[in-house]
């Protein structure tokens, strides 16, 4: 089977990733803590705001596996906060997990990823934002921006995409409303699983024609027009 390397497997878009995963391909987890689930064959603990840590932890899966098919850089942190209560830390832990950790992890794995596939878990605040999200909007912009630079750097050896979800209820305890299902074009709110299938069905293309794009998922939501 193939190996596939995802990030933040322990919660929400991440654990239904692996979840997916795991039935067709190998999957190796990377997170800050152990899953409760084992929804993958190796676990690695790193916290992926320290660099040199991460560092320690590429070389050791590099010792222990000499070919991927995937790379997806889920993990991410979130943190909203009125613009004049924001620090400056962080602002830098959210860009080091959100946006800097992909890029050492694509740039150490891109070699042995030989016609597979990066795939990079943005959101639909690169294009749209709610007040006090400056950090995390900024890195998942920069999320959709690395991606297609990563594409053409890696043009004909490796297939880079991001997946751009909405509303994805992440919370298993909580149950949205009538109004909020109603919102989206859909009918429904967003559910992790919707972000692994798309997954999938990237990790399915072997032909390498589909890469540079971003796929968002947001039950029709960004298509909506709002008027005051």
């Amino acid at each position: 089977m193939k190996k596939v390397l995802v990030t933040g497997v322990s919660h929400g878009i991440g654990k239904a990733i692996a979840e997916k995963l795991c039935q067709q391909y190998h999957v190796i987890a990377l997170d800050k803590e152990m899953p409760t689930h084992h929804f993958f064959e190796r676990f690695y603990t790193c916290d992926l705001s320290n660099t040199h840590e991460l560092q320690q932890t590429i070389r050791q899966i590099k010792n222990e596996t000499d070919a991927l098919y995937g790379l997806v850089n889920n993990a991410g942190v979130f943190i909203r906060k009125p613009l004049w209560e924001q620090s400056l830390e962080g602002w830098e832990k959210i860009i080091a997990v959100n946006l800097t950790a992909p890029y050492i992890l694509s740039q150490a794995f891109a070699p042995l990823l030989n016609h597979g596939h990066i795939i990079n878990i943005a959101s639909t605040r690169a294009f749209m934002s709610e007040a006090g999200t400056e950090p995390y909007s900024a890195s998942k912009g920069g999320m959709i921006a690395l991606t297609h630079a990563l594409s053409i750097s890696l043009s004909g050896k490796v297939s880079v995409n991001s997946i751009s979800p909405g509303w994805i209820n992440t919370d298993e305890s909580y149950v949205a409303t009538v109004e909020e299902h109603a919102w989206h074009a859909s009918g429904r709110v967003g559910k992790p699983h919707d972000v692994a299938e798309v997954v999938s069905f990237l990790l399915e293309r072997e032909d390498g024609f589909i890469t540079g794009s971003d796929f968002v998922v947001d039950g029709g939501v960004s298509k909506k027009m709002v008027y005051p």
